[in-house]
């Protein structure tokens, strides 16, 4: 958590420094977030088989919410076609576990995911309404997992993300909409406005 507050406050002291410059640019964006909702699948799948084995209560597949993951993030031209910056991200789920029906006792587990990344941006095509580009980046992405109900089951994990998207496209002019499609941790479609500053 203290990572992601130092990586925050580090985004917006650019931000301002770079604003005097006119070259940069700040978004709020939403993805699907499918990769991380895919191993959290699997993860849960596993654990349940394994739990189920030891103790011998089996629980049944789990019900889950999910939020979404949320992002802010910072570009800074360096170049005609060029870009570089940070997204920080935020995702949470829930899920509910329920026991057979010989012994009944729901679980809630809560997750909070954070992710930080350094991404770079490539122009393929630029116009002044018009961007048609790339990006990738790299960075960690933080877990926070707790048992609400029924379960004292409480881990916190920190491990590398990585995002890349080959197919990016902006419209607008000083403000934005975009949508982006690849593939990593933020998910295959991540779609948001963006502004940049004069």
């Amino acid at each position: 958590m203290k990572k992601v507050m130092i990586t925050a406050l580090l985004l917006c002291a650019i931000v301002v420094t770079a604003q005097e410059k006119g070259k940069s640019e700040v978004r709020l964006a939403y993805s699907d977030a499918s990769y991380i909702l895919l191993t959290e699948s699997f993860a849960n799948s596993l654990s349940n088989t394994i739990v189920s084995g030891i103790t011998g209560v089996k629980y049944k597949d789990a019900k889950s919410t999910v939020f979404g993951m949320y992002e802010m993030g910072y570009r800074y031209n360096i170049g005609e076609r060029l870009k570089i910056g940070g997204d920080i991200s935020y995702m949470r789920t829930e899920d509910k576990f329920e026991k057979s029906s010989t012994n009944p006792k729901t679980v809630k587990r809560i997750s909070n995911y954070f992710m930080g990344m350094v991404m770079g941006q490539y122009s393929y095509i630029k116009t002044s309404r018009l961007d048609f580009y790339g990006s990738g980046g790299v960075g960690f992405i933080g877990l926070s997992t707790k048992d609400q109900v029924g379960g004292s089951y409480k881990d916190n994990t920190l491990g590398f993300a990585f995002q890349i998207n080959p197919v990016g496209l902006r419209v607008g002019k000083a403000f934005g909409a975009f949508i982006e499609v690849g593939y990593g941790y933020k998910g295959i479609a991540t779609g948001g406005f963006n502004y940049r500053f004069k």
